[in-house]
């Protein structure tokens, strides 16, 4: 029978239903992966929200104003987290009261717009210094092959301008070096993409391939970090700080590099590089907005404003064109 914890309203009468916080949550996440989400780090923030509430009150059957306060409160010194958690609660909330559930909404704009840290962009030697240093890694018997899952891996970043996530999930099953090619499934948003490289990457990618068969002959991810797991991103985020301290050990500044900033740096090199040979922006920024799957061209403008002389000018043009530039078809 259901319990009369758990109102929600049909017809305007207040109803009931016996589901659980937990089992809401769990029901949102799969309606969401059923519409090609892969929905891993909002159902990440969700489940913590949940643990959170669970330890308010066992009676906690939905979303109250309560408890999505309280949660977000404990946020506050984590300006990220804190942005991810009031998108995914709200867009929570609102699942829940279409349903009639009588859930809590975040107001929109309640939350400051994230100051995005400024990227940083390398300079050739720092480039260099850096791959010379992931070539020294050591093995280590408790994560085997990571003496060739990172220094592939973060040249794949650097050469691809691939999201950190986008690389280290890479499945096998979608990696054609042959062709010169892979494909990512999924990725920000219901979205996937074709990524073409280079014939060179496309060799050195081929040595690192055979190297890694003999120790996981079976396996899933590209880049393993075991038969069928992959590493996670703070792995990712401790073995880039790990090459670079290595080989910068006096390096000081105040917002130091990423792992990231090697995505930051691959449009910012292009956008350079068009200026230099003369191309139109117009005709290429198309193709570029595609490779990288930023969501709209104004993504890929964001970079800009870090090209001297250039920025200004096409961005004051762009602002016309947008609507008529050509879509960039995916080919199957």
């Amino acid at each position: 029978m259901p319990n009369a914890r758990y109102p929600y309203l049909e017809g305007g009468i207040i109803m009931l239903t016996h589901k659980t916080l937990r089992t809401l949550t769990e029901e949102f996440v799969l309606y969401k992966r059923s519409l090609g989400y892969a929905y891993e780090t909002h159902e990440y923030s969700l489940l913590n929200y949940v643990a959170y509430a669970e330890s308010i009150s066992q009676q906690t059957c939905f979303p109250d104003k309560e408890t999505v306060l309280g949660y977000l409160g404990t946020l506050s010194n984590l300006p990220g987290a804190l942005y991810n958690a009031t998108a995914v609660l709200r867009e929570f909330g609102k699942y829940l009261v279409r349903q009639g559930i009588s859930a809590y909404v975040i107001p929109p704009k309640s939350t400051p717009a994230l100051d995005p840290e400024p990227p940083y962009f390398f300079t050739e030697c720092e480039i260099n210094s850096f791959f010379e240093a992931c070539d020294t890694i050591k093995k280590h018997l408790s994560f085997p092959g990571r003496e060739f899952v990172f220094p592939a891996m973060f040249r794949l970043l650097y050469c691809c301008g691939l999201r950190c996530k986008e690389a280290r999930t890479l499945l096998c099953e979608n990696v054609y070096l042959d062709d010169c090619y892979f494909d990512i499934m999924q990725s920000k948003g219901p979205k996937s993409r074709r990524i073409y490289i280079s014939h060179e990457l496309s060799v050195y990618l081929k040595g690192y391939n055979n190297r890694i068969n003999n120790l996981f002959p079976n396996r899933t991810y590209f880049f393993p970090h075991k038969e069928s797991t992959c590493y996670d991103g703070q792995a990712i985020t401790k073995n880039f700080w790990r090459f670079w301290s290595l080989a910068f050990p006096d390096f000081v500044r105040a917002s130091r590099p990423r792992a990231y900033d090697f995505r930051h740096h691959f449009v910012w090199k292009n956008l350079n590089r068009w200026a230099a040979e003369g191309l139109d922006a117009n005709v290429m920024l198309p193709y570029l907005s595609r490779y990288m799957g930023h969501q709209n061209i104004n993504s890929t403008l964001y970079y800009f404003r870090f090209v001297p002389d250039f920025f200004s000018d096409y961005s004051d043009m762009v602002q016309s064109s947008e609507s008529v530039l050509p879509e960039v078809p995916y080919e199957e």
